[in-house]
């Protein structure tokens, strides 16, 4: 299985997140271009056809602007528009398409209201600088439209001399503080018209705005401000196939305290577990996952609306992982080899630098239904605490240390206590990886949960004492050590006749069984305990998960005499 389903890490490519934030903050810088046209002209009809004819010229003819009622006020330097609406002419558009000159987004927007106070007069007209005291956006609508036609969207981005494109003919524009509120924003496609992402409810707060040549020097700026506040009551987004809908529910981005917090995100599968399965041609883990509380701490802001993730430290508070797999479906032919974690991480389009990630309170669940039994074993973990270092892909910090390491420590079925510890050796050629833990004393009788649907075999009587395991891997092999100590081990070897629903006890199985298994280890006090030697070549079909269990199996099956 994989970390996270692909559509997740294709949400974060290149382009998208620049371009968005872009446009808002074009749009932002636009609107106090719009109170220019107030200085510079003494009547409302001359504003209006100025504006119209400007957006006219710029856009070639493709956007048209409009708006209801604009009202100002020379003296105190207020101006406020209601209803204004850009929009596309898809006339235009068509024509443009077909001259191969189509741009790669369309916009439509929609503001109830916009107004400008303070701004000083004299200073815009004599100095050509806007200098004002607040502008504030309630509740625009801004549809985003990826048209599939022009370059790719990163190189329709200005460069970093925006700021002289913004000004035009102006020297300055300076606002003490600039809010967009009730913001709804939503890209979708334009051939199938299905919606991307949308993020409901924002709110964004420019302080200390100022665009000019000094200002686009001063690199403690962001979006030509000094700080950003940014609050989304949600941002979310379906996969491809829509088998997955994405949330975050209550972010907040603080650019002051370099701190990102997102109440709670979801990996939703849109359907259940049955009719998940059904939909597929062939095998596939069906994720449902859920993260609570989480803190993204001394994020480098410049870097992160550059595309770089560049953080100290991500706290979860809570989260569960959820997986579900039926068997009885044919698997498919992929190849697997190089796509493990460390693997994965190295293909994201972003530079990733995150020191440690911390998972307080998790919960792992993998579900699997086997054909033989027709029933679904369940492995758990409970009380997950994990601790993850040194997760990145940026080519220098590997050099400075080429091991990313996750250290775990749970409840196993939430009774045993079972330690891991993995190290991942980043760009290894093979993809080398090992693994360590120990697993504390358990009944055996506490795993027929899981025995019994996957064995199909019944713990009858016996306790794991303790077992310890030391496993290095990589693309193709598996190799290491593993040591389980137990005793008055005794199993009841299942089946389901035919046409039965129950799983039914095969007595002389069951016995043959029970004389061939050692039923403990050591198997006097005078007798060195058993410590196997094992090695597993991987079926480059399967998963890391697949290969560690396989290989501990093994070593588990061998220890009990069994040797096939």
């Amino acid at each position: 299985m994989q970390i996270l389903p692909d559509k997740l890490k294709k949400a974060t490519s290149t382009g998208k997140g620049k371009i968005i934030a872009f446009l808002v903050l074009t749009f932002i810088l636009a609107a106090i271009g719009g109170g220019i046209m107030y200085w510079n002209a003494y009547k409302k009809q001359i504003i209006r056809n100025k504006l119209q004819d400007t957006v006219q010229e710029k856009t070639q003819g493709l956007y048209t602007l409009h708006y209801d009622n604009l009202s100002l006020d020379e003296v105190s330097g207020d101006l406020s528009v209601s209803n204004l609406k850009l929009v596309y002419d898809t006339i235009k558009f068509n024509v443009s398409l077909k001259s191969n000159a189509a741009p790669p987004i369309l916009l439509n927007i929609d503001i109830p209201s916009i107004s400008v106070s303070g701004v000083k007069t004299p200073r815009a007209l004599l100095n050509k600088e806007i200098v004002g005291k607040k502008i504030l956006i309630k509740e625009p609508v801004i549809d985003i439209i990826y048209t599939g036609a022009g370059n790719d969207l990163s190189q329709n981005i200005p460069d970093k001399e925006i700021y002289r494109q913004l000004l035009g003919d102006l020297n300055m524009i300076k606002v003490d503080t600039l809010e967009i509120s009730g913001a709804q924003i939503t890209t979708s496609n334009l051939k199938t018209g299905k919606k991307n992402i949308q993020f409901q409810n924002t709110f964004i707060q420019l302080t200390d705005v100022a665009v000019d040549s000094a200002a686009n020097e001063d690199k403690s700026r962001l979006l030509f401000s000094k700080q950003v506040l940014l609050t989304c009551e949600k941002f979310s987004w379906s996969s491809k196939n829509r088998l997955y809908n994405y949330s975050a529910d209550s972010i907040a981005l603080n650019t002051a305290s370099n701190l990102v917090r997102i109440k709670k995100f979801l990996v939703d599968p849109t359907l259940r577990e049955e009719a998940f399965v059904k939909s597929l041609p062939t095998q596939d883990d069906r994720f449902d996952f859920s993260f609570n509380d989480i803190d993204i701490r001394n994020v480098n802001m410049q870097e992160l609306f550059n595309e770089n993730i560049i953080a100290d430290s991500i706290l979860v508070a809570s989260s569960s992982f959820k997986i579900y797999r039926d068997l009885s479906r044919p698997r498919d032919k992929k190849n697997r080899v190089g796509f493990y974690p460390h693997q994965e991480i190295a293909k994201i389009p972003l530079p990733v630098q995150i020191k440690k990630i911390i998972l307080v309170n998790a919960f792992v669940e993998y579900k699997e239904k086997n054909p033989r039994t027709n029933q679904a074993g369940k492995v758990q973990f409970h009380d997950v605490y994990a601790t993850i270092t040194n997760l990145t892909n940026d080519k220098n910090t590997i050099k400075e240390n080429n091991v990313m390491t996750a250290d775990i420590s749970t409840k196993f079925l939430n009774k045993a206590p079972l330690k891991t510890k993995w190290q991942f050796y980043l760009q290894h050629p093979r993809g080398k990886f090992d693994i360590k833990g120990s697993l504390g004393g358990i009944p055996f009788q506490e795993a027929n949960s899981i025995t019994v649907p996957m064995g199909p075999a019944k713990l009858e009587d016996g306790r794991l004492n303790d077992m310890a395991f030391n496993l290095t891997g990589d693309d193709y092999n598996m190799a290491g050590t593993v040591k389980m100590l137990y005793s008055d081990l005794k199993i009841s070897v299942l089946e389901r006749d035919r046409g039965s629903k129950e799983l039914d006890k095969k007595t002389l199985a069951t016995i043959a069984a029970n004389i061939i298994i050692k039923n403990a280890n050591p198997s006097g006090e005078k007798e060195t305990p058993r410590v196997i030697g094992v090695q597993m070549t991987r079926d480059p079909n399967r998963s890391i998960f697949y290969l560690v269990w396989k290989t501990l199996f093994k070593g588990i099956k061998e220890t009990t005499g069994i040797k096939k």
